[in-house]
């Protein structure tokens, strides 16, 4: 690996292999660089520049196609995007597995857009151990806008809802019923619930579930429930105007 000075002054110059190599050490454990994390601080502290989306929910779902319509949305709209895509860890190399790189869609010569695939490597909570530090990495960096996608299994996966400003849970007309909903637990953390696939039979009914199990729950404030078809970006513009009203 490059010395760690020139790293740093690429960094700085906004040079995508020095964050990629920045981002390798972080995944590896070694020590991050303190102009970085301090740089990443200090942002967060003036001015919040970036806006930190958890998406999460079962596998099968469709996270990832929601994070390509997503990252399609908001670069039309002038931001810059980058993505923590956490995978399931690969038995031979012990990386990630690369499932959500191949499901993305987008230009791999924008420069608006940083995608990286993080092995979770054991990790409970379906995210990486090194999301936090990453996520720091790309504030400093400046982007706009930072989504963290969940490797998706399991009903267990509020690790992320630390690490973001939003946490939207995606579900589907299959995801189960009123009994599955107050079970998850998920809900109770969630910002935003986000019925994909609102096109297929059971949509309607499956938000009604939602809606019904939230009424019951301990917020004075219920987090909306959204439709969206993420295959063909129905009502991708409306997700976007609802965590933008977040702040």
């Amino acid at each position: 690996m490059a010395d760690l000075t020139e790293i740093l002054s690429r960094f700085h110059k906004r040079d995508r292999r020095a964050l990629a190599e920045i981002l390798s050490r972080v995944e590896n454990s070694q020590p991050l660089p303190a102009p970085i994390s301090d740089g990443a601080n200090e942002m967060r502290a003036r001015d919040k520049r970036a806006t930190v989306v958890g998406i999460t929910g079962s596998g099968g779902a469709g996270k990832s196609t929601l994070v390509g319509a997503l990252v399609s949305h908001v670069r039309g709209l002038g931001l810059t995007v980058g993505v923590l895509a956490c995978d399931p860890q690969s038995p031979v190399t012990g990386g990630a597995l690369l499932g959500d790189r191949i499901r993305v869609r987008f230009d791999p010569a924008d420069e608006g857009v940083y995608f990286r695939s993080m092995s979770t490597r054991g990790a409970a909570g379906g995210i990486s151990a090194a999301t936090a530090v990453a996520r720091d990495c790309l504030q400093a960096f400046g982007f706009d806008l930072i989504l963290i996608e969940t490797v998706g299994v399991g009903q267990d996966q509020i690790g992320v809802r630390a690490l973001v400003d939003t946490l939207a849970l995606l579900v589907t007309p299959n995801s189960g019923d009123e009994v599955q909903w107050e079970k998850a637990g998920l809900i109770e953390v969630a910002d935003l619930i986000v019925v994909n696939k609102s096109d297929l039979p059971g949509a309607d009914r499956v938000r009604q579930q939602l809606i019904s199990a939230l009424s019951l729950g301990p917020h004075g404030q219920q987090p909306p429930v959204l439709n969206v078809i993420a295959a063909t970006g129905v009502g991708v513009p409306e997700l976007w105007q609802a965590i933008a009203a977040r702040g």
